[in-house]
């Protein structure tokens, strides 16, 4: 696996997949918002290095937050009211579809290859 591939699996997209809420909310909590970009470098820094526990807590990292992005797209898209709201929604969506690739991505082979030294 390239140079290229490995930063978009393991920085790039890991931060877009975990943090892709409405920016509102992301600016309100920022203390959180720096430690949680902390956490997912330091854990790509980990599988760079070749740390293949690493990789199987990106992996198990990413199916839970996939199952946790279904259960609140499922219950807030719509309010009790029955408003939509198409910010929360379309950023759900789109963590939940980068996080369901890298949940299947990082388990192919070509990844696997690069944690066998």
């Amino acid at each position: 696996m390239n140079t290229t591939k490995r930063v978009l699996f393991f920085f790039v997209l890991p931060i877009i997949g975990v943090l892709s809420y409405d920016p509102t909310f992301l600016f309100g909590v920022p203390v959180l918002l720096g430690i949680v970009i902390l956490f997912l470098l330091g854990l790509g820094y980990l599988q760079w290095k070749g740390n293949s526990n690493a990789l199987t807590f990106a992996i198990f990292l990413h199916g839970m937050n996939t199952i946790v992005r279904i259960m609140m797209i499922a219950s807030t898209s719509l309010d009790k009211n029955g408003v939509f709201h198409p910010a929360f929604t379309a950023f759900g969506m789109v963590g939940l579809i980068i996080s369901f690739y890298l949940m299947l991505r990082l388990d192919k082979v070509d990844v696997r290859k690069t944690f066998l030294h």
